[in-house]
C-alpha cells in the first residue's frame, strides 16, 4: 500500500515538473496576444486622428479689415490764413472719427511740402503746403500717404525731396514717386491682423516726362506704361495677400472714366490688384467691380480751398472691407463747406448716393452708402 502510494507521488510531481512549463508557455502567448490587441486598438485609433477621423478644431475664420481712402489734400491758397488762425486739424475735425476707427487709411497730398520758390516751368498753377501741416494728416490718423501726382515737383526736384523728408519725419510712408526708380516703384507693406497689404502708386498725368523717376535721379512712378503698370503689380503681389493700386489718372472735371481706363482695369486686375482707387479729375466719378474687384476712378478733391463749389466741393470717404477673397465698397459723402471736409445729412447725402449710382457700372448704392456688386446678384 505505501509502496503505491509512493509511486503515485512520484507520477504526479513528475507531471507537474512536465506541464508546468507548458502552462507557463501558453499563459505567455495569451497575454501577448492581449497587448498585440491593445497596442493595434492604439494605433489604429492614432491613425484614424491622423487621418482627421476625430473631430478636430475649425479653421480660423478669415479676419475683417477696414481701410478708408480720401482725394486730393492740400493746405495752400485760402487755407493758409485758415490754418493760421484755427490750426491744420482745424480742417478734419467732423471727418477724423471715421478715419481713426478704420485698420489703416490712406490719403493722397496734392502739394509739394516745401519752402522753396523756384517754379517748375509751364504748370498753369503750383501747389505747395507748409511742412508743418503734415502733422495734421497723421493726428488725423492716416498711416500711408501718396505723394505721386501731377504737381510732384511743382517746386522741382529739390521740393521734392523735401516732401519725402518731412513725411519721412513724421513716420509716415509714401507710395507714387521717390528719391529714385527704385523708392518710387516699391509697393510699402504691412501686415494687418495677420494679412500683408502692399500698397503702390502710378502717375498717368503729369506735365513733363523728365518728371519720371530713374535709378539715380528722384520722381514719380510712370503710369503712362501699361506694360511696366502689370509688371510692377505682378512681381510685388508675389508674397502679399492683398494689392492696392493707386492711380493718378482720367481727365480733369469730368464724372466718368477715359476709354483707356477701362483697359488699364483689365490688365491691373489680371496682374493681380485687390482693389483700384483713382483721383485727378478733382470730381468724385463712378465705381465698379471688375472681376469682383472693387474700383474706384476718382475720390475727387478732399481738402481744398472754400470756393470751390458744386461736383468740386463733393466729396467722401471710401471704405473698402477686406474678408478673405471678398471685398466690399461704401462711400461716406462729405462736403467742403467752411474750410472744413463736412458729412452730409439725410436728404443731401441720398441725393449724393444717387447720382453716384448714376454715373457707376453695375452697382447698387443703398441708403447707408454700400456699394454692391450687381454683377453677382
Amino acid at each position: 500500500m505505501k509502496i503505491r502510494k509512493r509511486t503515485l507521488l512520484k507520477r504526479t510531481i513528475l507531471l507537474a515538473i512536465l506541464f508546468t512549463p507548458i502552462i507557463l508557455l501558453i499563459n505567455y502567448a495569451l497575454n501577448s496576444e492581449t497587448k498585440n490587441e491593445q497596442n493595434t486598438k492604439v494605433k489604429n485609433k492614432q491613425t484614424e486622428k491622423a487621418k482627421g477621423k476625430e473631430p478636430t478644431e475649425k479653421p480660423k475664420e478669415d479676419p475683417e479689415i477696414t481701410l478708408t481712402f480720401s482725394g486730393d489734400t492740400m493746405f495752400d491758397w485760402q487755407l493758409r490764413p485758415v490754418i493760421q488762425s484755427k490750426g491744420a486739424d482745424y480742417p478734419f475735425q467732423h471727418v477724423k472719427p471715421e478715419i481713426e476707427k478704420a485698420d489703416y487709411s490712406f490719403v493722397n497730398l496734392e502739394s509739394a511740402f516745401t519752402t522753396r520758390e523756384k517754379k517748375y516751368p509751364g504748370q498753369l498753377f503750383w501747389i505747395k503746403s507748409d511742412p508743418s501741416t503734415l502733422q495734421a494728416i497723421k493726428n488725423t490718423g492716416y498711416d500711408i500717404v501718396n505723394i505721386g501726382n501731377n504737381h510732384t515737383l511743382d517746386y522741382y526736384q529739390d521740393g521734392l525731396l523735401d516732401t519725402i523728408s518731412h513725411v519721412e519725419k513724421i513716420g509716415l510712408p509714401y507710395i507714387g514717386a521717390g528719391k529714385n526708380a527704385s523708392d518710387a516703384y516699391t509697393a510699402r507693406e504691412v501686415t494687418i491682423k495677420g494679412k500683408k497689404f502692399k500698397f503702390i502708386s502710378f502717375v498717368r498725368f503729369m506735365p513733363d516726362s523728365a518728371w519720371v523717376a530713374t535709378n539715380d535721379k528722384p520722381g514719380v512712378a510712370n503710369g503712362y506704361d501699361l506694360n511696366l503698370v502689370t509688371k510692377t503689380i505682378k512681381e510685388q503681389k508675389k508674397d502679399a495677400d492683398y494689392m492696392i493700386v493707386y492711380m493718378h489718372w482720367g481727365v480733369e472735371k469730368t464724372n466718368r472714366p477715359a476709354d483707356y481706363q477701362k483697359e488699364y482695369v483689365q490688365k491691373m486686375v489680371e496682374a493681380g490688384a485687390n482693389a483700384i482707387v483713382g483721383s485727378h479729375p478733382h470730381w468724385l466719378q463712378g465705381f465698379e467691380y471688375y472681376n469682383k474687384v472693387p474700383v474706384a476712378y476718382s475720390l475727387g478733391n478732399f481738402l481744398f480751398p472754400d470756393y470751390v463749389t458744386g461736383h468740386s466741393a463733393e466729396t467722401g470717404v471710401l471704405t473698402l472691407k477686406f474678408k478673405g477673397k471678398d471685398v466690399q465698397m461704401s462711400f461716406n459723402p462729405y462736403m467742403i463747406r467752411n474750410n472744413q471736409i463736412t458729412p452730409l445729412q439725410d436728404t443731401e447725402k441720398q441725393n449724393m448716393l444717387q447720382y453716384l449710382q448714376s454715373i457707376s457700372n453695375d452697382v447698387q448704392i443703398d441708403k447707408n452708402g454700400n456699394i454692391i456688386n450687381k454683377r453677382t446678384q
